[in-house]
């Protein structure tokens, strides 16, 4: 006994079994529940500590085909009264026939709080339990892959506020309709679409409790293409974070009532129209990928908050003029950051009178992929002699280009701002505030 006292490790080991079982808790809420459960053959005090946690975090990091059976003895010793959070991931290996609509059900039972099931299997998508949608406990509810959403009953989730819809398969239009209008509470909605069908051809959100809606949906195969239109359709006044990131070959975007919305984030929307943009014209910060189609409207919708702008603009779009619609239109823009991709040459009119934002406000300019092309220097050279506030312009160049060359074009360009100054910098960020 007095050999083990002086052994460092056992000194350790006693040292932890000393200390009160809300701490033993709090250390083993940190290591995968596999290592949790293997404590319970340290001593009789460490039998059932593991059985007592709250929280459960099941994920299949090894490709285990037992971990099902695993988590399903995990859960059958379960002994707290409360179970707050339940996270399970089953990767490709775990067997079909394992029952997750019970321990779905269990964590109903236990007043469970979050609920992060992730099924990887190669199976057909599961549903789950009718109780899923009526939990009264439940605050945050992350669906993942191989599940099918199934409500095609009366669902009442009243204290849900954050969902996220990841790869999932829906049985219908009217399931997403159920499960989002039984979130009374709902402040948050992620949805992912899969690159296959997931059953809906109309993607409708009309929550009038939602804060932040981000939405993307992957471009379909292209022999998949021509058969697959819809709509996403987004009717939230309370919104005020947006995110659209939309792949989707004719498929149209239609977005209205956003009186509070204050941050965009539109990536890819193939086919928008002036009342799609006119609907992003409340936002303080605003993310902007120019379509075509977008690019007629940009004279005419006005951003009276606008004070921090991203602008993508990608072939075939000739980028400068709408730009130039956009910071007239922007009275308020401080910060403004621009990358351009493979843009044809682009011409434009230098307006008769200065947009307000730059002769006024702007004070920070961010150009990603510069290449001293003419119509990128005709913009940096109109916008450092009609800028009375700018203070940083920051240039990420094209590997491509003449780095020096186009560094001693810049500085030489004249300043009307005398506390203005040049960064030269490695790729910038495009988006700080964004997602």
């Amino acid at each position: 006994m007095d050999l083990l006292s002086n052994d460092p490790e056992t000194q350790g080991y006693q040292g932890i079994c000393a200390l009160p079982d809300d701490l033993l808790w709090l250390i083993l809420l940190r290591v995968p529940a596999k290592d949790g459960a293997a404590t319970a053959i340290l001593s009789k005090r460490w039998r059932y500590m593991w059985q007592m946690l709250y929280k459960l975090a099941f994920k299949d990091d090894q490709g285990s085909e037992s971990f099902g059976w695993f988590i399903d003895k995990s859960l059958q010793l379960h002994r707290a009264p409360k179970l707050v959070s339940l996270v399970v991931e089953l990767g490709p290996p775990c067997p079909v026939d394992v029952d997750v609509r019970k321990w779905v059900d269990k964590a109903v039972n236990h007043g469970v709080k979050k609920l992060d099931f992730k099924l990887l299997w190669t199976g057909e998508p599961t549903s789950f339990p009718k109780s899923l949608y009526t939990c009264d406990s439940l605050i945050t509810l992350t669906l993942s892959d191989q599940i099918l959403v199934d409500v095609s009953f009366p669902a009442s989730l009243p204290s849900l506020l954050y969902l996220n819809l990841f790869n999932v398969v829906y049985k219908d239009e009217e399931s997403l309709a159920r499960l989002l209008s039984s979130s009374p509470l709902l402040l948050q909605l992620q949805v992912k679409r899969r690159d296959e069908d997931d059953n809906l051809t109309n993607f409708t959100v009309k929550v009038p409790s939602l804060k932040k809606f981000i939405y993307e949906s992957k471009r379909l195969k292209k022999e998949e293409e021509e058969d697959h239109t819809g709509s996403l359709v987004v009717d939230s006044p309370a919104l005020t974070v947006l995110n659209i990131a939309d792949f989707r070959r004719d498929y149209c975007s239609v977005i209205e009532n956003l009186f509070c919305l204050d941050t965009a984030f539109i990536e890819i929307v193939l086919y928008p129209d002036e009342n799609f943009l006119r609907c992003l014209s409340s936002a303080r910060r605003l993310f902007l990928k120019l379509s075509e189609s977008m690019v007629a409207c940009c004279n005419s919708v006005k951003f009276s908050r606008l004070t921090d702008l991203i602008v993508i603009s990608r072939a075939p779009v000739y980028w400068l003029q709408p730009l130039m619609f956009l910071l007239q239109n922007s009275p308020k823009l401080k910060n403004l950051a621009i990358c351009n991709t493979g843009c044809p040459p682009s011409s434009w009119n230098r307006p008769s009178t200065v947009p307000q934002c730059i002769s006024s406000h702007l004070e920070i300019v961010r150009v990603i992929n510069y290449e001293g092309r003419e119509d990128a220097k005709q913009l940096m050279t109109y916008i450092l002699a009609n800028s009375n506030c700018l203070k940083t312009v920051e240039i990420s160049f094209r590997a491509t280009c003449n780095l020096e060359e186009c560094q001693k074009e810049l500085e030489a360009m004249p300043r009307i701002s005398a506390s203005s100054r040049f960064l030269f910098c490695t790729p910038l960020p495009l988006v700080h505030w964004s997602r």
